[in-house]
């Protein structure tokens, strides 16, 4: 029974991640990058705030989202749940990251210091 729920639970979360990527492309196609101007000012990444989106997404306490915790290892993070917290990040604070970037997405710390950088390098 346990079984079946998370099968279900699975399933379900997959298909979400899939129609949040899907829905992230074609915004993405239709948006053309250098005709969008972005006002950041000085905006700040508040790392509670991001701690918050990530334990939001991973359906788990923000308390277990800890600064140094290792999202595979300790969260037991899958691909799709990865693809949902990189498109989040994406929507969230209105950056790019590429694919050799999400690699560095492991753990809140690398997280808050590559949206830091993206940041910045926005403004």
């Amino acid at each position: 029974m346990i079984r079946a729920a998370r099968c279900r639970t699975y399933r379900t979360r997959r298909l979400l991640v899939q129609a949040l990527y899907a829905n992230h492309l074609d915004q993405e196609r239709k948006t053309d990058m250098s005709e969008t101007t972005v006002t950041t000012g000085s905006q700040t990444l508040d790392k509670e705030e991001l701690r918050l989106l990530v334990a939001e997404i991973l359906d788990l306490d923000p308390a277990e989202v800890t600064d140094e915790a290792h999202f595979v290892d300790d969260l037991d993070v899958d691909s799709l749940m990865a693809l949902e917290i990189a498109v989040r990040l994406e929507r969230e604070y209105e950056v790019k990251l590429a694919e050799s970037e999400l690699t560095s997405v492991t753990s809140l710390q690398s997280t808050h210091a590559l949206l830091q950088d993206k940041l910045q390098e926005k403004a």
